[in-house]
């Protein structure tokens, strides 16, 4: 009776030491994010003619980069403003946020907020 207790309890350790290995070697394959991303953080539409946009960009990189982000409020298929945001200096996995300021023409009362960003590591325009 004990010899079999043992060699149920030999094939349970066993089998787990089997999951939790290959768990660890699914989870160390997985290939890191790369890239980037940016998204809404805030939309603003409280003040006629004029929206607040906030957005965020994270750099999944392994190199520090700097991102021009387009920044676009409509309704619909309506464009009714857009600017464009510049921001330097974001290291690998950081984040950078910002709140821009976007000049609206027509009824906002539907509109919503988007932003896109690309790689910009030229120069940014300003002293540092």
């Amino acid at each position: 009776m004990r010899s079999k207790r043992f060699r149920y309890w030999a094939v349970g350790v066993t089998a787990g030491g089997a999951l939790l290995v290959g768990t660890a070697l699914v989870a160390a394959s997985r290939p890191a994010p790369t890239g980037f991303v940016a998204k809404v953080v805030g939309c603003d539409l409280s003040s006629p003619g004029t929206a607040r946009v906030g957005y965020q960009v994270t750099n999944h990189d392994g190199t520090e980069h700097a991102y021009r982000v387009l920044v676009t409020v409509a309704t619909g298929s309506s464009t009714l403003g857009w600017g464009v945001s510049l921001v330097s200096r974001v290291g690998a996995d950081e984040s950078a946020t910002a709140w821009v300021p976007v000049s609206l023409t027509g009824t906002q009362s539907a509109a919503h907020c988007s932003v896109r960003a690309e790689i910009y590591d030229g120069h940014s325009g300003h002293h540092e």
